[in-house]
């Protein structure tokens, strides 16, 4: 019997399904699995005031003592940052809020100059900036979140599981799962993947569009502040959620010159590039 149900997290619809439980252990799993995630998201909320990312926005040149989850998401974050010489850079937040996408946080320090990865300074629980700036995981703890919560549901080998966050999935158990890869830029055949006892993550620029100073701004931040991925749809496969959400961001910027990064993590890419269709970038 499979179990089904979704939730409102993460700025989106979190489904999470479970075969192989009886109901009532099924929908305990799934609880935890929501619990799990709700928590990444009151930490890590670019809008929530109380937010550990709302603190550092506020006090991060003073040093804020943050919770383990978030202090492993930085980390991650700044790994992946230096593999892709700041191709993925949590640091760009301030380029999201005058475009339009995030509003202001709360902070007495505005940025000074262009941050980049390196000016931040993960030290035990406290995290510190070199320099004044603001930080957004939302490139990053979406796919984080999935993770924990499958950690968190806990279940046995034999049983099949998908957590689903608008895109960004995790699948566990003894079946391949198939995912569609569907883009408002491919106007040809739907590609189908299959992912087994792993993760996958897509992103484009061009669904989120908005005019800016007489151009078109996406959600997407790539070197010297631009905007990139308008003309690209990436789907990412890898073993957990988080590399797969970020690396998404790293192909969206490098395109096909992403295949080095992928390599180091393990990963493969479906690239879909407006006049030159899809391309699958392996790791290998």
């Amino acid at each position: 019997m499979k179990i089904s149900r979704a939730k409102p997290l993460l700025g989106t619809l979190v489904e999470i399904s479970v075969a192989g439980l009886d109901e009532d252990a099924a929908h305990r799993a799934i609880d935890r699995g929501f619990a799990a995630i709700a928590e990444i998201h009151t930490l890590m909320s670019f809008h929530d005031a109380r937010s550990d990312v709302s603190r550092l926005n506020a006090d991060g040149i003073f040093g804020v003592r943050v919770d383990p989850h978030t202090r492993a998401v930085l980390l991650r974050a700044q790994e992946i940052a230096e593999h892709s010489d700041g191709l993925f850079d949590v640091t760009i937040a301030a380029h999201l809020v005058a475009w339009g996408f995030l509003p202001a946080p709360t902070s007495t320090h505005p940025q000074e100059s262009e941050p980049s990865w390196r000016d931040i300074l993960v030290e035990d629980d406290v995290v510190r900036f070199s320099k004044p700036l603001w930080v957004d995981l939302g490139g990053i703890a979406k796919g984080y979140a999935v993770d924990r919560a499958v950690i968190a549901m806990d279940l046995p080998a034999h049983v099949q599981a998908v957590v689903n966050a608008g895109g960004d999935l995790r699948v566990v158990g003894p079946h391949a799962e198939p995912v569609r890869l569907r883009s408002v830029l491919a106007t040809d055949a739907i590609p189908v993947v299959e992912i087994a006892d792993g993760a996958l993550a897509s992103s484009s620029g061009r669904e989120h569009q908005r005019p800016f100073r007489g151009g078109f701004v996406g959600p997407h931040v790539g070197r010297g502040g631009i905007s990139v991925g308008a003309e690209r749809f990436v789907s990412v496969a890898a073993h957990d959620c988080l590399t797969a959400d970020a690396l998404t961001k790293v192909v969206l910027a490098a395109g096909v010159h992403a295949e080095p990064i992928l390599g180091h993590f393990g990963a493969i890419a479906y690239l879909y590039e407006a006049g030159a269709g899809w391309v699958t970038l392996a790791s290998a």
